[in-house]
C-alpha cells in the first residue's frame, strides 16, 4: 500500500533547501561572488523560517507534533534499526532530530551571516570584531554541512537496510510504500 506523506510544499522546501544551501556554502570560498552567497543565504534564512511556520500549522507528517524526537523513540529506533517491524510515515527518531538540528544551525547560521554582511558592509555595528563574527559564522556553516551530510548518510543506510518502504523516492513523489494515513 502507498501513502502520500510529503505535501508538495514539503518537497519544493526540501529541494530549494538543498540547492541553496548548496550554492551558498560553494559561493562562500569565492570573494567576487559575496553579494550572491549573501542572497542565497538569506534565501536559505527565509526558506527555513517557512519551515519552521509550516511545521507548526502545516499538515501531517510536516508538523512538528509528528517528529519522534523523545530519548525513548531514539532507543527503540537504534534497537531495531535492522528490524522490520517499525516503519515510521514521517522522520524515523534520528532523522527527526537531523531535520530539527538543520533548522535551528540553518537558521543561525543565516542570521550570523546577515550580521557579518551589514558590519562588514558598515550598515550596522555590534561591537563584535568582523573575524569573530566570521569564525563563528564558519562554524555554524561547517555544523550545517555536517548535518547534511548526516541526512545523506541516514539516506543511505535507508535505501540499503529499509529499501521496500521507498523512503527516498518519497521525497520526489510524496509516497512511501507504508501503511498510514494520507496528509492532506
Amino acid at each position: 500500500m502507498k501513502s502520500y506523506i510529503w505535501t508538495l510544499p514539503t518537497r519544493v522546501f526540501h529541494w530549494s533547501l538543498a540547492i541553496a544551501f548548496t550554492t551558498t556554502y560553494i559561493l562562500g570560498d569565492f570573494d567576487k561572488f559575496e553579494n550572491l552567497h549573501f542572497a542565497f543565504g538569506a534565501f536559505v534564512g527565509s526558506l527555513i523560517l517557512f519551515r519552521i511556520i509550516f511545521g507548526i500549522i502545516g499538515p501531517k507528517y510536516s508538523n512538528f507534533k509528528d517528529f519522534p524526537i523523545g530519548l525513548k523513540h531514539q532507543k527503540g529506533f537504534i534497537k531495531d534499526y535492522f528490524s522490520k517491524a517499525k516503519n515510521y510515515a514521517c522522520h524515523n527518531p534520528t532523522a527527526a532530530v537531523v531535520m530539527l538540528l538543520i533548522f535551528i544551525i540553518g537558521l543561525i547560521c543565516s542570521i550570523s551571516g546577515y550580521l557579518l554582511y551589514a558590519t562588514e558592509n558598515n550598515v550596522l555595528s555590534l561591537g563584535i570584531q568582523d573575524d569573530s563574527l566570521k569564525e563563528v559564522h564558519e562554524v555554524l556553516a561547517n555544523t550545517f554541512l555536517i548535518l547534511v551530510i548526516a541526512h545523506l548518510l541516514g539516506i543511505l543506510g535507508d535505501i540499503m537496510f529499509h529499501k521496500k518502504t521507498g523512503t527516498f523516492q518519497s521525497i520526489f513523489t510524496g509516497h512511501k510504500n507504508i501503511e498510514a494515513s494520507n496528509a492532506k
